[in-house]
Formats: structure tokens, sequence, C-alpha cells
């Protein structure tokens, strides 16, 4: 009897063990030790289990035999695994290739120890095959995020004259820098997410069962299934594309989601496709300024696949540590109770609202968050640990060289050209997070700054990004 292993972070509709007529049942395995390895926010917990529920429903309804082991019993995953194997007599398990490091091997010692035969799925999270991306990664062993972003275009055709790139650029990042105008913008709501029965069984459950974990499940936000997933999609490419680029590195204290599209959570466990986000953003492309579309495409197929390439080229990025920093994250990043009160505005304010929405945009995630963390001196690996915990949207293989690599340049440049860090005038400037720009010039974060550049200096003496901001620093301390 051959069973097929459906994950949590794969919950296509199209799944290939839907149509391979190979495949005699299906396997769902919820498995606690697996959601409390970290403290989960709630809303992810959330996510993950009602759209694996919705997942085997819907299975259920197309004709399939579904085995599912939910949350109740104190099985690891592997044991859950096993267990469905030896009741169900299986003699060969297929599951899709797993982005995570190791999980694959783990299934096939697992299966090796019962005796049964194997067989994998690609991966279909991204356009990009492992093989053609690691091959990319191998020959480009020093490119930056740029080479790759236009051999994608070049490859998928994606926003392409010919040879050329449409509008006459690659990118149209000096168009997308704008803070939001003093008066501001109206920004469109997001949809309402419509819970059903099966999505408020699980709210229920992860707030009793959970409930030391980060957020209220209560507040839960977003939607389950691929349908849903694909009626918010429609919606941000009708109401927040034409804006998106022009104000996607602008913050706000009282406004959380911009025009950003928020799609991650729902491509990182196959309720949406790469190709299906892209289609439909290009769709709209004689509706909405080439800035806009080129920018929210390159997020799609460059950066994220990007970020999964420069996983798989360097395991050891995960340990990375290029500053030697040492300092362990407080409990109360985790739970929000008993946040300093000296802690600068805009850590404060973006820092409630993770614990709110398990989520913030990709600026605040950097320039907030992630430039406090490194100019404070946190380990890169506790940094990574919180990200990955709070964060609805976080795995693996998406946060090892976005944190590591991007956010703490703990690689020492790998990822990254330079450390994303800056002091009270950018963040003023893009946020307007203090009463005036003295104040954002005379905060911590701006004397934080200028002591983290002193700290390192010789560790970053050699990057020519950061001559000019060296040499201040040189002449504010008198050389």
């Amino acid at each position: 009897m051959k069973a097929a292993l459906i994950l949590a972070t794969q919950l296509f509709e199209d799944h290939p063990a839907l149509s391979d007529p190979d495949i005699d049942i299906l396997f769902f395995v919820e498995a606690e030790s697996a959601l409390t390895r970290r403290p989960f926010h709630a809303h992810k917990l959330v996510l993950i289990l009602s759209g694996l529920r919705h997942a085997a429903a819907r299975a259920e309804e197309a004709g399939h035999r579904v085995a599912h082991l939910r949350v109740g019993e104190e099985w690891s995953f592997a044991a859950g695994v096993r267990r469905l194997i030896r009741d169900h007599g299986i003699d060969g398990l297929a599951w899709m290739s797993a982005t995570d490091r190791g999980v694959d091997e783990r299934l096939r010692r697992l299966c090796e120890d019962e005796g049964v035969a194997t067989r994998i799925y690609p991966d279909a999270l991204f356009l990009t095959s492992a093989d053609d991306l690691d091959g990319w990664f191998e020959g480009h062993p020093r490119a930056k995020m740029e080479d790759f972003y236009r051999w994608q275009r070049l490859r998928t055709g994606v926003l392409m004259e010919g040879d050329k790139p449409a509008g006459g650029a690659w990118n149209f990042d000096a168009d997308n820098r704008h803070p939001l105008p003093p008066g501001g913008v109206p920004v469109p709501a997001l949809p309402e997410a419509r819970h059903d029965e099966i999505t408020r069984e699980v709210m229920a459950l992860v707030a009793d069962r959970f409930a030391d974990h980060p957020g209220d499940a209560a507040d839960f936000w977003l939607p389950v299934t691929a349908p849903a997933a694909r009626e918010w999609l429609a919606s941000f490419v009708a109401e927040r594309l034409e804006l998106f680029g022009r104000y996607e590195d602008a913050m706000a204290a009282d406004e959380p989601f911009l025009f950003h599209a928020i799609v991650s959570p729902f491509l990182n466990v196959g309720l949406l496709r790469a190709e299906e986000v892209v289609r439909a953003a290009v769709a709209h492309r004689d509706a909405v300024p080439i800035a806009s579309l080129e920018g929210f495409v390159r997020q799609v197929i460059g950066w994220r696949e990007y970020m999964r390439g420069s996983y798989r080229a360097d395991p050891a990025l995960i340990d990375a540590n290029h500053f030697e920093l040492t300092r362990p994250l407080e409990d109360w990043w985790y739970t929000g109770d008993g946040i300093p009160d000296d802690l600068p505005i805009p850590v404060r304010v973006v820092l409630e609202r993770v614990h709110r929405w398990g989520y913030a945009h990709h600026i605040e995630r950097l320039m907030v968050l992630g430039n406090w963390f490194l100019l404070q001196g946190y380990h890169p690996r506790a940094v990574f640990d919180w990200y990955s915990a709070l964060f609805v949207d976080a795995y693996e293989w998406v946060m090892v060289p976005n944190v590591q690599g991007m956010s703490q340049y703990a690689d020492g440049g790998g990822v990254a050209t330079k450390p994303y860090v800056s002091g009270g005038a950018y963040l003023q400037k893009m946020g307007r997070w203090w009463g005036s720009d003295r104040e954002a010039r005379d905060s911590v974060f701006t004397s934080a700054y200028w002591a983290f550049l002193e700290r390192h200096e010789s560790r970053l003496a050699g990057n020519p990004r950061l001559n000019m901001p060296l040499a201040q620093m040189r002449r504010r301390r008198g050389d």
C-alpha cells in the first residue's frame, strides 16, 4: 500500500499526490513537538493547523482516503509518521521535497528503518528548480541579488521586451523610496477574513493549548485556503499595487500594512504559487506604474528565490557571527511584558504590532528591528530564533539568509553588500517617528549607530559603501 505525506508548508490545491495513481492514502500529521519547538506566534499556529485541516477535508471531499493525526497526543512528527506507516501497512511513502534542510533526510532514514520505499516530488514553492538554482550559485559564488534577479528576468521572460527590460531599466529603486506625504494618503483596508467552523475550532484550540505563545488567536486575520488567498491577492493588485512601489520603504506609526501585498504567508505554505502571484500582477501592467509593478515582481522572482539559493549554497550561514556578538534576547521580546521605557519609539511600535499581527513589513523588519538588534549587539542566532518564532511567514530557508545575511550581516557580506544600520535620521525621513528631526538626530538610535561604527571600525573599514559614514564617525571623534 502506498501513501503520500502532505507537509503543512505544501498545501497546494494541485499537490502531485492528489493526481498520482499510485497513491492509496494521504497522511496529514499535526505534531505538537514541532509546534512548540519555539514559542511560535498564535497566528502562525492557526494558519498552519487550519490550512492543514482544510487541505485534509478538501482531499476527503474529492474522494481520497485520508489519515489525519491531530494535536492531542504527545507524539513527535517522526513518531506520528511512523505510527501511520505501521497502522496502514505502508510499503511506499511519497512526499514533496521540503525546502528546509534536513527534513528529506530524516524522512528517508525513517522509511529505511521501517523498510518502506520512498519517492520524492520536486519542491513546488518556487519558480526555479533546485538544480537550476544550485547551478547558478555554484557558477556565481560572489554574485549579489541584482545579478541573480537579472538572470531570473531573462530566464522567465517576466517584464521583458525581447532581451531588454520593460520600461528601459532593470529596477526603479529611485522611484520607490518615498516617505508618505505630510498629510498622508488613503490606505485601502485589507480584506476581512471570513473564518469558517474549521478555523474557529483551531483558533479555540490554539488559545487553549498554546496559551503561553505570543499573540492572541482570537485576532487571527488571514485566509487559510487557496481560493481565499487568491481573493486576497486580487484585492492587493486592484487596490494597493499602484502605490506599492512608491511607498514600499515608507513607515507609519499608525498604519502597519500600508500598500504591502502580505502574500508571503500564503506563498510559503503553498496556498499561492509564485507563478500565479506574478501572473496576477503582470496582468495589470497597463494599469499601474512600471516602478510599482517591477518592485513587486522583484520581491517574488528575485529576492524570495535568491534567499532560497543563498540558504542552499551556504549550510554554515545559520551559525555565522561576523561581529562576534554575544548579547542574549531578553524575555520581553517574546512576551511583550516589561518592555523597557527607554526602548526607542520605532522599535516599541513595531514590536507591539508584531505581537498583535505576527507581521511587520520588510523595511520595518530590516531598518527598525534588525537595525536595533545589530546596533545593540544581540547574538545573530538569537535574533534568527526570534524572527522565526514571531512572524507568520517565517521558515528556516528564508530566515537564515534574511536574518543572518541581510539583517545582521553575520556572514560579513556574503548576502548583502553592507550592514543595514542607520541612525534616527533615516527612520525619521521614512516614518516621522519623532516629533522633530532634531529629536531623531539626538535619539538613542543615532548614538547607538555611531557607537556601532566605532566599535566595529576595523571590520567595516574595507567596505567601500561605508567610506562616508566611517569618515563622518572619525570627524565626530576628532581624528
